[in-house]
């Protein structure tokens, strides 16, 4: 069921005020500045699908800034533009959208999102380790436009606009679209940027592959620690860390991350009768953490997903 904000039922100047309460609460708190003196008017439309939250956002000319780092902020931004133009800027890009293109970035980082010609978007609020996990580079994508006009990326938009329109689902069949349209731009934004900022030695290449060969071959081992993988691998634990830390992670969140990831795929696809079995079956052994860990990573329940698989 869609929940619908909007401004048209107030006296024009409650309008902004009770604009920066919805829009603050619903994606993360900014600073927002009108960028026109006519009277504001805007509506917010959201849907969650899963553990996404999707949103058709519209306004007047609008500025949205989000000046501080917050390392509880656990979502990624899509935004699919609708509007003229729109830009981004976060880790010292600018990304210019024009109708149809696509920018991903980070709630938990400072950014700014300007819309000199009025609001109209789609954006989408992502768990941050659904994301990281169907694309792995995000760090290489934060801020950079995906071109509405390339083959991946105008496949990425009509998908994006069919699951917005497309009638409610269960969560488990809401899991395996959302997860079907962030491997569409994974693999998009790959294609457009994934040789212009190829930034890693193939010697590191080959070492953090063979890493996390072993990590994924061992993930029903509870005990792996730093200390236990540096000697599986012969590689230090210093080491270790500096060759996870180009992707903004460390060996045990990396790996923590992939045993939820294995945990959510076994579930969605029926593997498991019990919740139990799956999550000592990829190294957890403390349920009720593994529960929790779940539902904030995914937005439901492992029991949830599996009612419904």
């Amino acid at each position: 069921m869609a929940i619908v904000y909007p401004t048209c039922s107030l006296l024009p100047k409650e309008r902004f005020d009770y604009w920066q309460d919805v829009v603050c609460s619903t994606y993360a708190p900014t600073i927002n500045r009108k960028l026109t003196d006519e009277p504001f008017d805007g509506s917010l439309e959201v849907k969650v699908k899963g553990g996404v939250t999707f949103s058709r956002i519209q306004s007047h000319p609008i500025e949205y800034e989000r000046g501080l780092k917050d390392d509880n902020s656990d979502h990624y931004f899509i935004a699919l533009s609708l509007c003229p133009v729109a830009y981004v800027s976060q880790s010292g890009r600018v990304s210019q959208q024009r109708p149809g293109d696509i920018v991903l970035f980070d709630s938990a980082r400072p950014y700014t999102c300007t819309l000199p010609t009025g609001d109209d978007q789609m954006v989408l609020a992502v768990p941050r380790m659904l994301l990281q996990n169907r694309i792995p580079y995000v760090e290489r994508f934060l801020s950079r436009t995906l071109d509405n006009q390339s083959p991946l990326g105008s496949l990425a938009k009509s998908m994006l606009m069919e699951i917005w329109s497309a009638q409610v689902q269960s969560d488990a069949q809401n899991e395996r679209v959302n997860t079907a349209l962030l491997d569409v731009l994974s693999t998009a934004f790959e294609a457009a940027y994934g040789s212009a900022v190829e930034e890693q030695s193939c010697h590191r290449n080959r070492q953090l592959m063979r890493v996390k060969k072993f990590l994924l071959a061992n993930l029903s081992q509870p005990n792996l620690t730093a200390e236990t993988i540096s000697q599986a691998v012969h590689i230090s634990p210093r080491t270790l860390n500096r060759l996870f830390a180009p992707e903004g992670t460390t060996i045990n969140r990396w790996l923590w991350l992939q045993r939820l990831s294995a945990c959510h795929d076994a579930l969605l696809n029926g593997k498991f009768s019990q919740v139990s079995e799956v999550a000592l079956s990829f190294g957890f052994t403390n349920l009720s953490h593994f529960s929790r860990a779940f539902k904030q990573a995914y937005g439901i329940t492992p029991q949830q997903l599996m009612r419904q698989s």
